[in-house]
């Protein structure tokens, strides 16, 4: 899958036959061939996408996404909705069952702090055996023992938190950079650095994700772990899960740690003001994520290498054949 992301502030988009022209002022910056994209990630300010280019990501089917020049998730150019109706009827079907969802829900948590356990390892590992890394993994391991046990999702969801703080009150330890802290985790707005890159991070696993989803042919709005709210795509939530330490948490911590940013790349906010990411430094960090998604690994279900978004698209299938009862049971994609 070839992404594409517009970053330049004040841009505007043209057509020119099968290619796509992004403008600034009168100046050509780039070209992208619309028959090689699959989607095209609009950040910020692009000041015009002119009806001709609109009508022809239709017409191509183009997953054409809108955030703010700071990551946040602003809307997305909808196509006709999946044709598989027999699957979103299982989907909807299914996950009113609370014993469905309950089954699922443990098995997206039990990932999800299985993969957070591999990453506090590894990291013990190169800081020559850390016992606080060590116990908070041995923590984290009972944890996704007892997740198995529980019988209601208010259980499950409060296990997911109590694992979430654990590995929070460590995760400054993983940073060897002095200019960067971190003491907990905040959002909306971050108010540090280091969150500022956890969220902006999360946004883009969260459009991989979402993605996905959408080729798949599921309603991202409903899942099972994440109630269900107006406006926010549950399913996408959950499935995003187990790919948190896989994925973003590993880039984020090689980022501070190997000095590929500085202080200097955010924009301090004052009196609970968000911090900011300059624009240079936001475009480098998502192309350290795309780069991220085209890494290769060993996915185990088909004994194959496979770079990360096609384990995403991968283990969104799998939920789908769950769904549809060809699959017993949710295996979540763990790392070792």
């Amino acid at each position: 899958m070839k992404t594409a992301y517009i970053t330049e502030q004040g841009a505007t988009l043209r057509r020119d036959g099968p290619v796509l022209q992004v403008w600034a002022g009168r100046k050509q910056r780039a070209e992208l061939l619309v028959h090689d994209l699959d989607q095209l990630v609009l950040m910020g300010n692009i000041m015009m996408v002119t009806p001709a280019v609109m009508d022809f990501l239709i017409a191509e089917r183009v997953d054409t996404v809108f955030m703010s020049i700071h990551g946040r998730f602003r809307g997305r150019l909808m196509h006709e909705h999946s044709k598989n109706v027999r699957l979103r009827l299982a989907q909807y079907q299914r996950l009113q069952d609370a014993q469905v969802s309950l089954a699922l829900a443990k098995c997206l948590v039990r990932g999800k702090i299985l993969n957070t356990r591999a990453f506090v390892l590894k990291a013990a590992r190169r800081q020559g055996g850390s016992e606080v890394l060590a116990q908070a993994a041995a923590r984290l391991l009972a944890m996704a023992e007892r997740v198995v046990e529980m019988d209601t999702l208010d259980q499950v969801r409060g296990c997911e938190g109590r694992a979430s703080a654990v590995y929070f009150g460590i995760f400054g330890q993983l940073l060897k950079h002095p200019d960067f802290q971190f003491a907990d985790r905040n959002r909306r707005p971050p108010l540090d650095p280091v969150n500022v890159l956890l969220s902006l991070g999360y946004t883009l696993l969260a459009n991989a994700v979402e993605t996905a989803v959408q080729i798949v042919g599921l309603d991202p709005y409903l899942g099972a772990l994440h109630d269900v709210a107006y406006g926010r795509p549950s399913l996408v939530c959950d499935l995003m899960e187990e790919y948190r330490s896989v994925i973003v948490e590993p880039m984020v911590v090689a980022c501070i740690n190997q000095g590929s940013f500085s202080l200097d790349d955010f924009e301090a906010g004052a009196d609970g003001e968000p911090v900011r990411f300059q624009r240079t430094a936001m475009k480098w960090f998502v192309e350290l994520f795309e780069r991220r998604l085209r890494n290769e690994i060993l996915y185990p279900p088909r004994q194959q290498r496979l770079t990360y978004r096609q384990v995403i698209e991968e283990q969104v299938r799998h939920c789908a054949r769950v769904l549809l009862g060809t699959d017993p049971e949710y295996e979540p994609f763990l790392i070792r």
